[in-house]
């Protein structure tokens, strides 16, 4: 016998599960109680004075169409503690078994005056009994119980008739709908197994979107009793839903096309789910999207509210994705490898400069230092000073410093007439205002500026010296080497 499922319901309730087993009269409902008790909760109960006063409150029951529970009954009368198997935490279990709705053809409800009169704790005065009876079984719908099993029939028990019972069992299913407490729907049957039994619950699924279990609740067994408690279970709401996707999406930023197609696709299809079982629903739902290859429910935590599901996006994804930061296209496996091995060195030389450029960008000059490998020591030799002796050992090694130049260049090319000069005006400017990638992109004599800026760039670039910038990296090492802080600069 699986223990999860008791676990997970108590998780759920915080510790108490009230069940409220309600219904048409006659269906069987004091029966289903009598017999959950005798399985499950009984032989669970550690306290053994509890456990009799709790046999001692177990509901009547008998065949036939005569009422025997004349108002609502609560077994156990305190909510009995039990613990199956293992478990860490124990929990409460308590019934409420009402009278149910009144339906035609059954007996006891009135006498040869008419309708019984019976005292009720919501009136001062006597009421009708049909009227106690339906006033009890609101109040257990929607102030007693945190699950609901509605029993019916399919016309095979105490000899009410299926047609009978479905005003009754309408009624009732539709005020757990409105309150949206979940529950699960019991067809009582001599005969489970039966084509007609089976065609009933289809219907009945069909009809109320809810779980419908055929059984003969009489001689229902631990394994039928936890399977519509399961089924419960899985009626509760939703309390959060995780997506489990390919971890290589989280190189790409939340702003990447791609990470809002998911995302949208998948809120979209989050809306529809309410319920615990609809979890394996959206599933399939999921693999409506081009872009998904496979959704699977990775875990279920029906206690907590909590699910996750699996995503698998399709091969051709991934490698959209990779071209589309590739300069050309990646065929063979030779080809990727050429890519890894290149990509490696230039992380080596990113990672050596990284640093030093981004000093340089915030302060204007920034500085590498050197790697193991490449220093270059001379030979140790003993120095004398005054009495003193010791040894003297250098090292030479290569260190790069980075300086950020901030360059000009200028645009100040004469086109000819002041109407053309003018219109030209107004495109650039209208582009520096507005988007500075298209300003970029205007073609002045058939180039575009940003090629223009660049050439000018460029051939200032060149025109400094060899000779000049020698010096300049000579003055700069002396500094360094010599701690010769000062420095004269004469720029012809």
């Amino acid at each position: 016998m699986s223990q999860e499922v008791y676990e997970q319901m108590a998780t759920r309730t915080n510790g108490d599960i009230y069940i409220g087993v309600v219904g048409p009269v006659r269906v069987g409902k004091s029966t289903f109680t009598k017999r959950v008790m005798d399985i499950m909760v009984l032989p669970n109960m550690q306290d053994e004075k509890e456990r009799l006063r709790a046999q001692d409150e177990l509901p009547q029951s008998s065949p036939g169409p005569v009422i025997m529970t004349t108002e609502p009954k609560f077994v156990p009368a305190n909510g009995a503690q039990i613990t199956i198997g293992n478990q860490d935490m124990p929990f409460k279990i308590r019934f409420a078994d009402c009278v149910g709705y009144i339906i035609d053809g059954v007996k006891g409800y009135e006498d040869e005056n008419g309708p019984k009169l019976v005292h009720t704790p919501w009136h001062n005065d006597p009421i009708p009994f049909q009227e106690a009876a339906k006033i009890g079984t609101d109040k257990i719908i929607r102030e007693h119980a945190n699950i609901g099993v509605v029993m019916t029939t399919d016309g095979t028990v105490n000899g009410i008739p299926r047609e009978a019972v479905r005003p009754a069992e309408q009624e009732i299913i539709q005020q757990l709908q409105e309150i949206g407490k979940p529950f699960v729907i019991v067809v009582n049957s001599k005969m489970p197994a039966h084509s007609n039994a089976k065609e009933l619950c289809q219907e009945l699924q069909e009809q109320y979107n809810a779980p419908v279990i055929a059984t003969s609740v009489d001689q229902m067994s631990m394994n039928e009793v936890r399977h519509i408690l399961e089924e419960a279970l899985y009626e509760f709401p939703i309390a959060k839903l995780e997506m489990d996707k390919p971890d290589w999406l989280d190189v790409l930023d939340d702003s990447h096309e791609l990470n809002k197609l998911i995302n949208q696709s998948i809120d979209n299809w989050k809306s529809s789910v309410n319920k615990i079982r609809d979890i394996e629903r959206l599933t399939k739902e999921l693999l409506q999207e081009d872009f998904i290859a496979s959704a699977q429910v990775k875990s279920v935590d029906a206690g907590l509210g909590h699910a996750v599901i699996s995503l698998q996006l399709k091969n051709e994804i991934f490698k959209s994705i990779c071209e589309e930061w590739l300069e050309e296209p990646i065929h063979s496996k030779k080809d990727w490898l050429l890519f890894i091995k290149e990509s490696q060195q230039a992380r080596k030389s990113y990672q050596r400069f990284h640093e030093a450029i981004e000093q340089a960008h915030k302060e204007g000059y920034g500085v590498t230092l050197p790697t193991l490998q490449e220093f270059e020591p001379t030979r140790p030799e003993i120095i004398k000073q005054n009495n003193f002796f010791g040894v003297k050992m250098e090292v030479k090694a290569p260190s790069y410093h980075i300086l950020r130049i901030d360059m000009e260049a200028e645009f100040s090319p004469l086109i000819g007439s002041e109407f053309y000069s003018q219109q030209l005006l107004k495109d650039l400017t209208y582009a520096y205002l507005h988007d500075r990638e298209k300003l970029w992109e205007t073609q002045i004599f058939g180039t575009p500026l940003y090629e223009v800026m660049k050439e000018s760039i460029a051939y200032k670039t060149d025109a400094v010296p060899k000779h000049a910038k020698a010096r300049m990296r000579q003055t700069v090492e002396k500094m360094v080497n010599k701690g010769d802080h000062g420095m004269v600069t004469f720029i012809l």
